[in-house]
């Protein structure tokens, strides 16, 4: 049976929290500036943490209460996972107003597509706390304190709550795939309308800061004192942080039929594991560089069509080195007639886990429609190992560029990677569009 043409796949929204700002005008015009939104956190002690700074979103407080979803008391991953998709819907002009879908689709060809590492189980963490200390006080000498687990909040509330509230009844996915899961999401959702599974997709990220991820990353000793200095050669580490993106992705035919914003084309993506180590990068970024290419062949392109790349950047001498070696593998070529621009939004925000790949993808989508390259913040002595003379980190200030097409790279423990290609509309810079090739 004949197979029906890929649908090309185009942005028409886009919902970001942050810590930067909430919203993508306010979020991309603290990026463009290169303001750093780390500082310290409140949410929890960090007394035994190697760091006491993350990328918190201080005074959180949602554009619509929670009560508006009728779900109750909400996780902060979920109230950011709710608001990032109210927005999208909004931006891109399916949104009622009142929080519900509005437009030409059928509610059940509409669905959500989310990225986690976390989700809302921090929310679990201090009732877990505060019973396992009530039973040392009462403990007897020479037993094991025992106590009743709380009710665990659902990871998939992160997808379904979104889908409920704004009466998304078409495909309904979570991915768990570590620090890759958020650039995993929106390719996945770019699948599901490409193949006719969908009309229109929510797809993003969602994570909020956890005690439990502080001490697990302080043990790594991967947490930096001060700030995130991607690619620097005094970089020290990655700070943790939290929020959401959700972009809004539809058949560019039906986008344009009914008047929508197309602000960018989901043109390729590539995903290949590094079948490595659980939490160690491959040492050449080999992973990273299959799935770069998958993007690149997916979205028709060569690597000299790509006018700047998201770097993963988070900082650490293991993944800064890998990446950089994986960028120079596939990038590098006497071809180019100058340095491909490099940035990573991870020196402003954190590690926002899995959000992080959808909080780059945002700011790509963002990037390629006003010609404006995000700097790089912290970096005051590039690591001559990492990033060559074939790569320039775009620091210090925004750069106007005429850009076509970017690259978003992500990638996580467990050796999840994940890249995705964009393209400005009309730019022709994707010269088959998105192809059958899966990565």
């Amino acid at each position: 049976m004949r197979q029906a043409p890929r649908r090309r796949v185009v942005v028409t929204g886009i919902g970001v929290v942050s810590a930067l700002g909430t919203g993508a005008e306010e979020f991309w015009s603290a990026a463009r500036q290169g303001r750093v939104g780390t500082g310290d956190v409140t949410l929890f002690d960090t007394g035994d943490c190697l760091t006491h700074r993350g990328g918190e979103i201080r005074d959180w407080a949602p554009p619509w209460p929670d009560e508006a979803y009728g779900h109750g008391p909400l996780t902060r991953s979920e109230s950011f996972a709710l608001a990032a998709t109210r927005l999208a819907l909004e931006d891109g002009g399916l949104g009622d107003g009142h929080g519900r879908l509005t437009g030409p689709y059928d509610d059940t060809r509409v669905g959500t597509s989310f990225g986690i590492v976390v989700g809302n189980r921090p929310g679990i963490e201090g009732p877990l706390r505060a019973a396992y200390l009530r039973k040392q006080t009462h403990r007897t000498p020479g037993t094991t304190p025992e106590f009743p687990v709380p009710p665990a909040h659902n990871p998939f509330r992160i997808s379904a709550l979104p889908a409920t509230a704004f009466g998304l009844y078409g495909p309904n996915l979570l991915l768990p795939t570590a620090c890759a899961a958020g650039n995993g999401a929106i390719a996945q959702a770019a699948d599901a309308v490409a193949e006719g599974r969908a009309d229109a997709m929510l797809a993003g990220g969602a994570d909020e800061l956890s005690e439990a991820m502080f001490l697990m990353f302080t043990s790594f000793r991967a947490l930096s004192p001060d700030v995130v200095r991607p690619f620097d050669t005094h970089r020290a580490g990655l700070l943790l942080g939290e929020g959401a993106a959700v972009l809004l992705l539809e058949a560019e035919d039906s986008a344009r039929a009914r008047g929508a914003p197309v602000h960018a084309v989901v043109a390729g993506h590539g995903n290949y594991s590094d079948a490595h180590h659980m939490t160690a990068p491959h040492p050449r970024g080999q992973g990273a560089a299959r799935s770069m290419r998958a993007a690149l062949r997916m979205a028709g392109l060569g690597p000299d069509d790509i006018d700047c790349v998201s770097a993963h950047g988070t900082g650490t001498l293991a993944n800064d080195a890998a990446e950089a070696r994986a960028l120079a593998d596939v990038f590098g070529s006497p071809r180019r007639a100058g340095p491909l621009p490099v940035t990573a939004l991870k020196s402003l925000l954190g590690h926002a886990q899995g959000a992080a790949g959808a909080l780059a993808a945002a700011a790509c989508v963002l990037a390629l429609r006003d010609g404006v390259v995000p700097p790089t913040a912290n970096v005051a002595a590039p690591d001559p190992d990492c990033l060559t003379g074939d790569f320039e980190l775009v620091r210090g200030q925004s750069r106007q560029l005429p850009l076509r097409a970017a690259m978003n790279n992500a990638f996580g423990f467990g050796g999840n990677n994940c890249c995705v290609v964009f393209t400005r509309p009309g730019s022709g810079a994707a010269r088959g569009g998105p192809g059958r090739e899966r990565a």
